[in-house]
């Protein structure tokens, strides 16, 4: 079993928060703006595949977990690049056992625009939200690590959600893809989970 560091769990959790209830209402209306460019999993991997199929991940521990039925793995011998940009991690989410999402951590500026410009060639062209991450970075008081000078960018297909970011002051960036219908599954399943879980303490 490969250890997760608590602060790189953290940051997954963080993140993702702030890129689903933020960012959505931002991008709601974006789409990939080339037909027929909207991936359908991650490199040989299509979104859906079951876990089982796989003789090649390493699952990741992860003692924090929200919950048993989302797990995430690591893939032996793995290609830690995309194009021509650097990456540092690659994690692989399976939610009852199927592939949902990919999770990759990167450094540098020089990786950033190499991601960047990989995305538009191959999925289309993006924008950025409302509101940058260098005005987010201005509100005061403590800030998190999505609230540092940056930036963001999505695509938004009918198969799959592309989530790219970047802090300039850290020097760091990661960049998500989902599989847009078993996310809405897991979501609404989580939804009635927690309700059934409220009805329980009545």
């Amino acid at each position: 079993m490969v250890t997760l560091k608590v602060t790189a769990i953290m940051r997954i959790k963080v993140l993702t928060i702030v890129f689903g209830v933020t960012l959505m209402g931002c991008f709601a209306s974006t789409r990939a703006s080339k037909p027929g460019t909207d991936p359908d999993g991650f490199r040989d991997m299509k979104w859906g595949t079951e876990i089982s199929t796989l003789k090649d991940m390493e699952e990741v521990e992860e003692k924090t977990s929200s919950g048993v039925d989302l797990v995430w793995y690591r893939r032996k011998g793995d290609t830690l690049a995309m194009g021509e940009a650097k990456l540092k991690n690659i994690f692989y989410s399976f939610w009852m056992g199927e592939f949902e999402s990919v999770w990759i951590d990167f450094e540098g500026e020089e990786n950033f625009e190499a991601l960047k410009k990989d995305l538009f060639e191959r999925v289309g062209k993006a924008r950025e939200p409302k509101g940058s991450m260098d005005k987010m970075g201005k509100r005061g008081g403590e800030r998190s690590l999505t609230q540092r000078p940056g930036a963001f960018y999505a695509w938004l297909g009918k198969n799959t959600e592309i989530w790219l970011s970047y802090s300039k002051d850290r020097h760091k960036g990661t960049l998500t893809m989902n599989s847009r219908i078993i996310s809405e599954e897991r979501k609404a399943n989580e939804k009635e989970k927690a309700k059934k879980e409220r009805l329980k303490e009545r």
